[in-house]
């Protein structure tokens, strides 16, 4: 018996969309790794105190800068560990431009804010310099005035070798933490405005 011409056609058809079926698929990978180390970061103060600041002692048309100070950064891990630091502005409402927030007045106006930087330090009884990433692959010298923004992670290295990170079990870094008040003239403060900055430095692993 004979095979209708319509049936031959379909058949055709339906072989010829078969590759297109088997294309519609995608696949996820989930990958990670887990470390046997753990590392704990501290500082030598969790609070920095700038006091009480008058109005009448602000810059009307330029930011007054408040005292800077130094912190002692520690990063103690159980083993050598490859790490890096990553911080979170819990004040972000108040901050911009990768600086730090503070607080705003009653009426809403940002009062200032902080911006923190590392300097050289030691880890397992050896010098280090801080070296920063935007990504976690590409790394660059980070200066003393180059400001650890949250868009940024932090690592150490060997100065005398290539910028990548190297591991540690103990490491010590100065932290500087830089507070500032915005000119004064864009601020409505008629009563006690409190300074009120906070932010979180988080330990990643590499």
């Amino acid at each position: 018996m004979k095979t209708p011409i319509k049936t031959l056609i379909a058949c055709c058809l339906i072989g010829s969309f078969s590759p297109a079926f088997a294309a519609s698929t995608v696949d996820l990978t989930v990958k990670g790794l887990i470390v046997p180390s753990a590392c704990t970061p501290s500082l030598s103060a969790n609070t920095v105190d700038v006091g009480r600041v008058s109005v009448k002692d602000l810059n009307q048309d330029t930011r007054t800068q408040l005292t800077p100070t130094t912190l002692q950064l520690g990063i103690d891990c159980e083993s050598a560990t490859l790490f890096a630091m990553q911080t979170t502005d819990n004040r972000a409402d108040s901050g911009a431009n990768g600086e730090y927030g503070i607080g705003k007045t009653i009426p809403g106006e940002r009062i200032g804010g902080y911006y923190m930087s590392l300097d050289s330090g030691v880890a397992d009884g050896a010098a280090v310099t801080p070296i920063f990433s935007f990504d976690g692959v590409t790394w660059a010298t980070m200066d003393p005035d180059t400001g650890w923004s949250t868009t940024i992670m932090v690592s150490i290295r060997d100065p005398g070798a290539a910028r990548v990170p190297v591991p540690a079990k103990n490491t010590q870094m100065a932290l500087s933490v830089n507070p500032f008040i915005l000119p004064a003239k864009n601020m409505t403060i008629t009563e006690d405005t409190a300074i009120d900055g906070s932010a979180t430095i988080e330990v990643k692993y590499l």
